[in-house]
């Protein structure tokens, strides 16, 4: 006796119609433009960073909203990282100038993250403590502007146009969706930085 056998045809078609999908993460192709992206995307991090600050009222929270986002970006950009492998670029003779700017930097993004972890408690937000923080945050950003500069410049173009591309495509992907909220990019800092 044959055994009956049957068979699943699968179309090529398919038959629900899905989202548009978002583009994932796709490291440079160039090592040292990559690090330079990541530096910049702290930068750019520290004035929405800033922003949450000025406008908070209540320390928990802040606390709740700054502190999955400084971990994010600690973990994620890894700036002493990032401080490290670019100093290798650095002519020698300004190598001493920009290591302590980029490891300043990294040291105040730390302090505003240890402060948020565990200075803010519950009730209102003193101006001693947003001034802390933002302190931290500028220091952190005006640091890595003195780091950069000492960096190749077509390359640190390079990066901060693929920052400003993605951010476009961000907008462009969240325009108009019911569900996605406000979508209120941060200024980017070296747009409106007066050397």
């Amino acid at each position: 006796m044959l055994a009956q056998t049957s068979a699943i045809v699968i179309s090529p078609m398919p038959l629900v119609s899905f989202p548009k999908r978002s583009v994932a993460y796709t490291p440079d192709s160039d090592p040292v433009r990559e690090s330079l992206y990541f530096i910049s995307r702290v930068q750019e991090a520290t004035v929405q960073q800033e922003r949450f600050v000025r406008r908070a009222t209540d320390q928990q929270a802040l606390k709740n909203k700054m502190k999955l986002t400084l971990l994010l970006i600690e973990k994620n950009y890894r700036l002493l990282d990032q401080i490290t492998y670019c100093s290798t670029l650095v002519p020698s003779e300004h190598l001493v100038e920009a290591t302590e700017a980029g490891n300043i930097a990294a040291e105040e993004l730390q302090s505003a993250i240890d402060y948020v972890r565990s200075e803010l408690k519950s009730g209102p937000m003193t101006q001693a403590q947003k001034d802390y923080i933002t302190d931290a945050l500028t220091t952190t950003r005006e640091q890595l502007f003195v780091f950069l500069d000492f960096m190749p410049q077509d390359k640190l173009e390079g990066a901060r146009t693929r920052i400003e591309e993605e951010n476009k495509m961000n907008v462009e992907e969240f325009d108009g969706d019911e569900d996605a909220g406000v979508y209120n990019m941060p200024a980017l800092p070296w747009k409106n930085r007066q050397k």
